[in-house]
């Protein structure tokens, strides 16, 4: 999308599962009694591959704080594509625990972000407000699924969508402002 339209992307918190212990929950203890339409989650393995993304199911639910929080880090570090796809394969990709202070560390690390900075801005919660905030925001917005893409405050997309959505949707929006359409909605 970046490379056919000019889009600038944010990356913001939302707390999908509050609760969650910091040491996470197995997948098979969080989806107790919960059931998926036959064949939905073969589907979603399935548009993962086709989009050249290994995906899995991890075992662990991890609890995704530090994780905003380091998000935020790499975001002041001008970092934070690089960061924010990385995480992304730790967890869905190779099962890692993103909710763990070394593996986020290690992954920002190798994305050329100062690990030592982070585990202290992580320990010292220097991004915990700014979380806090985001999630805050996200509650009041109603959102209530990820993830979840919002175009000029205006149009929003939940949920794994194909990229011809995304096209369509980013047409929509330029045709707007090209017709002089400023309108905001909560």
């Amino acid at each position: 999308m970046m490379g056919e339209f000019a889009v600038e992307l944010d990356v913001n918190a939302f707390d999908l599962r509050p609760g969650i212990p910091p040491d996470g929950i197995s997948r098979e203890k969080a989806s107790a009694g919960r059931t998926y339409p036959p064949g939905y989650v073969d589907n979603l393995l399935q548009t993962a591959r086709d989009s050249g993304i290994a995906m899995t199911r991890p075992t662990l639910i991890p609890n995704t704080r530090k994780a905003h929080e380091a998000t935020e880090f790499a975001k002041d570090a001008g970092r934070l594509l690089p960061f924010h796809r990385a995480v992304f394969r730790a967890y869905w990709e190779r099962e890692e625990n993103i909710g763990d202070i070394d593996i986020l560390c290690r992954v920002a690390e190798e994305c050329g972000i100062d690990a030592g900075g982070l585990r202290q801005a992580l320990s010292d919660g220097r991004y915990s407000s700014r979380v806090e905030e985001q999630i805050a925001w996200a509650r009041a917005a109603a959102i209530t699924g990820v993830p979840t893409f919002i175009f000029d405050e205006r149009f929003a997309l939940v949920g794994a969508q194909e990229y011809e959505v995304f096209r369509d949707v980013a047409k929509r929006v330029i045709r707007s402002k090209g017709q002089g359409t400023s309108r905001r909605e909560g």
